[in-house]
């Protein structure tokens, strides 16, 4: 079964020294409130968990200090009231450090992947490519210390990385500061400003960068940057 196809509220104080160290907590972040509720009695019928609470809000998990921290947070990437980014964001700003975080989405793009491993998570799972044993595997390894992604989306994001590194080789490291800059929206006089050259010079680099890249526009070159993973936000 795919989780996938299978509004609880359950219960965070955010104080790590009231830990268990012998079972795991689990919070679940889900918006579908059945998808949530199956989740949530499968995972307790597992060895080893203590406890699995579960939200379909991001800002009522945020908010509830009426438990402790967990072990293993698992989110949905398209909850209710915020993005998933904006979740794991302000999870990683407020949670202890050794709490792991789960993603897991619909939306199994590379840039979506990479944008939530650079932001702090721990695992990322496709909601329609991940059964259940591979879940229950997600969570072993992420909360043993270990980085995981679903099986499903692995090949897309290897070769993904060896695109993208053959595209930054070809790069030169002037090259990577103007098209950093380009994508932060500065202007060619601007960034001739910071980075102490001629806007001749800076509009060399960045027809060198477009032509490396094969695109004809700036907003080509913007788009192509962030969905390779070339410029982040």
């Amino acid at each position: 079964m795919e989780i996938g196809n299978i509004r609880t509220r359950a219960g965070v104080n955010f104080a790590p020294d009231s830990r268990k160290n012998s079972c795991m907590n689990i919070v679940l972040v889900e918006e579908l409130v059945l998808l949530a509720g199956a989740l949530q009695n499968w995972l307790r019928q597992i060895p080893g968990i203590d406890d699995v609470a579960t939200y379909t809000d991001g800002k009522d998990f945020l908010k509830d200090d009426s438990r402790n921290p967990p072990d293993v947070l698992i989110i949905d990437w398209m909850i209710n009231s915020m993005t998933g980014m904006e979740l794991l964001d302000l999870a990683r700003a407020t949670l202890p450090k050794e709490t792991k975080i789960i993603v897991l989405s619909t939306v199994t793009d590379v840039q979506t992947i990479k944008h939530a491993i650079r932001r702090g998570a721990n695992g990322f799972l496709s909601k329609t490519s991940t059964s259940l044993e591979e879940f229950k595997e997600s969570i072993e390894q992420v909360n043993a210390g270990k980085q995981y992604i679903g099986k499903g989306i692995r090949d897309t994001l290897i070769n993904s990385v060896f695109t993208d590194e053959q595209v930054v080789l070809h790069l030169s490291p002037r090259e990577k500061e103007v098209l950093q800059k380009v994508c932060s929206g500065r202007t060619i006089k601007e960034i001739a400003y910071d980075l102490k050259l001629s806007a001749h010079t800076v509009q060399y680099y960045h027809r060198s960068v477009m032509e490396k890249l094969k695109v004809k526009r700036t907003t080509d070159l913007i788009v192509y940057a962030m969905q390779h993973g070339l410029y982040i936000p």
